[in-house]
């Protein structure tokens, strides 16, 4: 009797060293997956500034912030840089009456004035020619724009329809004409210096949300107006 006792005692010893195994691996597979589903918002804020500390080019130049502008400070994203201020020289009130245009938005954000304007308020549909409209409302945003000394870069953007037109065959020759067009129009009716201007057309590759339906797609269609540093020269 006695050693058959024994003989059923012995399978609760390696029982508790398998139990103690399975719990290591246990721990070590969530460990897994905590490393591998990182914070969303953490994990771009680093990406942010490893991008910016190694001076990563942006827009076809070097980006002398970095991608920094928006969360200074470190990884973890706990300082943020507030939101610009209206700019000295002109009031919020200028900008408070572009807002009232149906279609056009204008916010401070951490890099300055950005102000999106529907495609619809600028062009006809598939075509990056200025209407009438278009070019009196461009005539109040420089108003408001051309007083800052600042940088200005117009940014044209499409929905995911695709385009085959023999002047523009696809999205991306219609949106960077569109933001060229704008940017003529700030230089040669708006007298805005050249060094202040530039243009960039990013298609459907950049859209605000989805391209569901018609509300989202006309959401995509826009061209924005973001003002950056003060012109070096002043001018």
């Amino acid at each position: 009797m006695p050693v058959h006792a024994g003989s059923k005692a012995q399978p609760l010893a390696w029982m508790t060293t398998f139990n103690d195994l399975i719990t290591l691996l246990m721990v070590f597979f969530v460990l897994l997956f905590a490393m591998g589903t990182p914070d969303p918002e953490k994990f771009q804020t680093f990406k942010n500034q490893l991008q910016g500390g190694l001076g990563v080019m942006h827009a076809g130049r070097n980006d002398g912030e970095g991608l920094l502008s928006q969360n200074q400070g470190t990884a973890s994203g706990r300082t943020e840089k507030p939101a610009e201020a209206p700019p000295e020289g002109v009031g919020a009130e200028n900008v408070q009456e572009l807002t009232r245009t149906q279609g056009l938005e204008a916010e401070y954000t951490p890099k300055g004035l950005r102000i999106t304007l529907s495609d619809a308020l600028l062009f006809q549909s598939g075509s990056a020619s200025l209407t009438e409209e278009g070019l009196r409302l461009l005539g109040k945003i420089n108003a408001v724009i051309k007083p800052l000394q600042r940088q200005v870069r117009v940014e044209g953007h499409t929905d995911d329809r695709p385009i085959a037109t023999t002047r523009y065959p696809s999205n991306w020759e219609l949106s960077a004409a569109r933001a060229i067009g704008v940017v003529n129009y700030f230089s040669h009716q708006g007298g805005m210096p050249g060094s202040r201007l530039s243009a960039a057309g990013y298609g459907a590759f950049r859209p605000r949300g989805g391209n569901d339906n018609e509300v989202q797609r006309a959401a995509n269609r826009r061209v924005e107006i973001i003002l950056g540093q003060v012109e070096a020269s002043g001018r």
